[in-house]
C-alpha cells in the first residue's frame, strides 16, 4: 500500500457516503477511490484523476476533522508501518506539524531502544494478530524530550481493497511513572529515617506548650532543641489550620490512647509541608495527665502524589470508565458531580441520573437514618453496606468505600466506590440462618419441640448458682407419663409419639414464666426448672400440669383411668443451706416421682411430705 495512501472510511467507522465535503490537496493513491461511480469508456484519465483527487480530499477532511474532535492521543498507520492519519492531540504532546509527520515511519518518534523492539517484536506480531494492548514505548518529543506512553491499536479490513491500517491509541503515562518513582524515592527515604530514629519527637503540655524536642525536631525548623523548648507548637502550624491541630490536642487528651493525624508545619522560610503525627497523652503515677508525646514524619511526597494523581483526569476516567464498580465524585459541597457507566449495570440508572439522583431517595429507608450521616459529614476514610434503590423500584445490597482527597486548590472531593454484595449478603444471611437453626436444634428436642435433655441440665445449673448466689429458692418437677410403654405397645410407636408431642403441649402452656423452662428429660419423662419458686409454688404448677393432661382425654385403654395421665414429683431448694446441692436436689424431686407412682399414679407427691399425695384425681365415670 502507498506509504500516502488515505485511511479508508470504513476503517474509522464513517460510512461509504462522502457528499458535501470540502476538498483539500492530499498524494493520489493511483486507484480508483471507493465509493466514486465506474469511470466510462468515454472519461478521459483527468476526470478520472479529477474524481479520485476530489474523493480523496473529501476522505481527508472527514478524518481530519474526526482526528481533531477526540482529545485522545490517536494515530493510525499502514501496513508499510506509515503514519496516514494523527489527531490533533498526538501532534500537540509531541510538538509536530501534520505536515512533518504523515508519511514517515512510525518508528521514526520512537527512542533507539523501543524504535528496534517495535521492528524486531511488537510490528510483526501485530501485523499478523490484528491487535495490540498496552504496549510499553519511549516517545520523542520534537524539542528532543522523551514522554512514555502505553499504545493499544487494531487492525482494520478495507473492503475496497486498499488493504489494512491500523487505529492506535496512544496514552501518556510519563506523569504517572514519575510518581511510582517519588512513592519509591519517599519510601525508601521514610525507610532510612526510622531506622536512623530521625523522626520527629516532643513532648508538650496539653495546651501546646514545648516542654521537649529532639534533634531531628529542632534541625528540621532550622533552631536549637533549647530555642525550641517554652515555645507553643501551634506556632509552627499555618494560622487557619490552628484551631484543627488544637482540636485535635483536646482529642488526644479526651481519648488517652494513640490518635493519628495529619497537618501541615510552617518551615523557616515560610513553606508548608505535610506531616503525619501519632500523638499519645501520658499520666504520672496518680492518673494525671501530665504531656503529650508526639512523633511525626515527613508525608510531602506522598501528598504530592496524590495530588498528581488526582489531577490526572485522563488516568482517572480509563479507571473508572472500565470498573465492573460503580464511582462516584462528589465535591466538597456533598454534591455529586460524576458516576461511572457501571450505574447502568448495578442501578438501571444512567450515570448523569445517578449524580442527580437525590440521596435520600436512593437509600432504603431502613437503612438511611444509620447511613445518611456518615455519608454527608465523614471526612475519613469509611466502608458502609446497606440497600440502594433500582430504577425498577428494587433494592440491592451494596457496599460504599469512601476517601475524602484534596485536590488543586486546596478543594476536597470525596471518592466513593459502591460494590454489589447482593451474591455475598444472601449467602451471609444463609449462613446466618442455618447457624440460628443448629442452634436452635441443639437445644430444642426433635419430638415435643420443649427444651432438650442438654439444655435443661444446663438452665438448671444455671438456675442453682443464681439461687445460691442470691439465696432465692430453685424448684424442681419431675414428670413421668403412666403406663406409656403399655399406650406404646396397644396403639403404636406413631400414635405414642403423638401423644407425648400433646402432653408436651399441655406442659408448657402451663409453664408461663419468662424465666420458667419445661424440658422433655428422656423418654417419656419431662422435667420443669421453676427459678424463685418455693415448694408450694412449684405444687400449684404441678396441679396445673396434671389437670391439663387430664383434660386431654388422651385414650388410653390400659390405665385405670381410661385416659392417658401423668405423675409427679416436686422438690424445692434454697442452694448453701445445709448440706443442699444439685445432685440432691434432682435426687429428691425423683424420689418423689418414684412415690407418686408407687401411690396409684396420676399423683403428685411433694418431697418434703414423701407420705402426702395430692393431686390424685377420681376415676371417670
Amino acid at each position: 500500500m502507498d506509504p500516502q495512501k488515505s485511511l479508508p472510511l470504513e476503517a474509522l467507522g464513517l460510512g461509504a457516503g462522502i457528499g458535501g465535503w470540502e476538498g483539500v490537496d492530499v498524494e493520489r493513491s493511483g486507484r480508483t477511490s471507493p465509493g466514486l461511480a465506474t469511470v466510462s469508456s468515454d472519461t478521459t484519465i483527468c476526470e478520472h484523476v479529477a474524481a479520485e483527487d476530489a474523493f480523496e480530499a473529501r476522505l481527508r477532511v472527514e478524518i481530519d476533522r474526526r482526528m481533531a474532535a477526540t482529545p485522545a492521543m490517536l494515530h493510525s498507520i499502514n501496513e508499510a508501518g506509515r503514519l496516514v492519519c494523527v489527531s490533533d492531540a498526538w501532534l500537540a504532546k509531541l510538538g509536530y506539524g501534520r505536515q512533518e509527520v504523515l508519511g514517515r515511519p512510525s518508528t521514526d518518534f520512537l527512542t533507539p531502544e523501543s524504535r528496534e523492539r517495535a521492528i524486531n517484536e511488537v510490528l510483526p506480531l501485530f501485523f499478523r494478530v490484528g491487535r495490540c494492548e498496552n504496549v510499553h514505548y519511549r516517545m520523542l518529543k520534537k524539542c528532543g524530550g522523551v514522554i512514555d506512553v502505553l499504545m493499544s491499536g487494531v487492525l482494520a479490513d478495507d473492503p475496497a481493497g486498499y488493504g489494512r491500517v491500523s487505529l492506535a491509541v496512544v496514552t501518556d503515562i510519563t506523569a504517572l511513572l514519575e510518581a511510582k518513582r517519588r512513592l519509591a524515592e519517599s519510601e525508601a527515604r521514610y525507610r532510612s529515617l526510622v531506622e536512623d530514629q530521625s523522626e520527629l519527637v516532643s513532648l508538650s503540655t496539653p495546651e501546646g506548650e514545648l516542654r521537649y524536642v529532639n534533634e531531628a525536631y529542632a534541625r528540621h525548623y532550622g533552631l536549637r532543641a533549647d530555642e525550641m523548648v517554652g515555645r507553643n507548637l501551634l506556632d509552627f502550624v499555618p494560622e487557619e489550620e490552628r484551631a484543627a491541630v488544637a482540636g485535635q490536642l483536646v482529642r488526644v487528651c479526651t481519648v488517652r490512647g494513640k490518635v493519628e493525624c495529619e497537618n501541615r508545619v510552617v518551615l523557616p522560610d515560610g513553606a508548608t509541608r505535610w506531616f503525619a503525627w501519632t500523638n499519645r497523652a501520658l499520666s504520672d503515677e496518680e492518673g494525671r495527665l501530665t504531656v503529650i508525646h508526639s512523633v511525626g514524619r515527613d508525608i510531602q511526597e506522598r501528598i504530592d502524589a496524590e495530588r498528581l494523581l488526582q489531577e490526572s483526569e485522563a488516568r482517572y476516567r480509563f479507571l473508572a470508565e472500565h470498573s465492573t464498580d460503580m464511582i462516584l465524585l462528589v465535591d466538597g459541597h456533598g454534591k455529586r458531580i460524576y458516576a461511572s457507566p457501571a450505574s447502568r449495570k448495578l442501578l438501571g440508572f444512567e450515570p448523569e441520573e445517578v449524580v442527580a439522583l437525590r440521596l435520600w431517595d436512593a437509600i432504603h429507608p431502613e437503612d438511611a437514618p444509620r447511613v445518611l450521616p456518615v455519608l454527608g459529614a465523614s471526612p475519613a476514610d469509611t466502608v458502609l453496606t446497606y440497600r440502594m434503590r433500582r430504577k425498577d423500584g428494587s433494592y440491592v445490597w451494596v457496599e460504599t468505600t469512601g476517601k475524602t482527597v484534596e485536590i488543586a486548590g486546596g478543594d476536597r472531593q470525596r471518592l466513593i466506590i459502591v460494590r454489589d454484595i447482593s451474591a455475598r449478603k444472601s449467602a451471609e444471611d444463609r449462613l446466618a440462618e442455618a447457624h440460628a437453626r443448629l442452634e436452635m436444634l441443639s437445644r430444642e428436642d426433635g419430638l415435643t419441640g420443649l427444651a432438650n435433655r442438654r439444655t435443661f441440665d444446663d438452665v438448671l445449673a444455671s438456675e442453682y448458682r443464681r439461687a445460691e448466689s442470691a439465696h432465692r429458692s430453685v424448684a424442681l418437677i419431675m414428670i413421668d407419663v403412666d403406663r406409656f410403654k403399655s399406650f406404646n405397645d396397644r396403639y403404636g410407636h406413631p400414635i405414642g409419639d403423638e401423644c407425648l408431642k400433646r402432653i408436651a403441649h399441655a406442659i408448657g402452656e402451663s409453664v408461663r414464666r419468662p424465666g420458667d423452662v419445661a424440658a422433655r428429660y428422656g423418654g417419656e419423662e419431662f422435667a420443669v426448672v421453676l427459678p424463685v419458686t418455693d415448694e408450694a409454688g412449684a405444687a400449684i404448677v404441678a396441679a396445673n400440669i396434671q389437670r391439663a393432661v387430664r383434660d386431654l382425654q388422651i385414650e388410653h385403654a390400659d390405665s385405670e383411668w381410661g385416659v392417658a395421665t401423668v405423675s409427679i414429683g416436686v422438690a424445692a431448694s434454697i442452694p448453701g443451706f445445709w448440706e443442699d446441692s444439685l445432685d440432691l436436689l434432682l435426687r429428691e424431686a425423683d424420689r418423689a416421682l418414684y412415690l407418686a407412682k408407687n401411690a396409684g399414679r396420676n399423683a403428685t407427691v411433694l418431697a418434703s411430705q414423701p407420705r402426702g399425695v395430692e393431686g390424685r384425681a377420681p376415676a371417670p365415670a
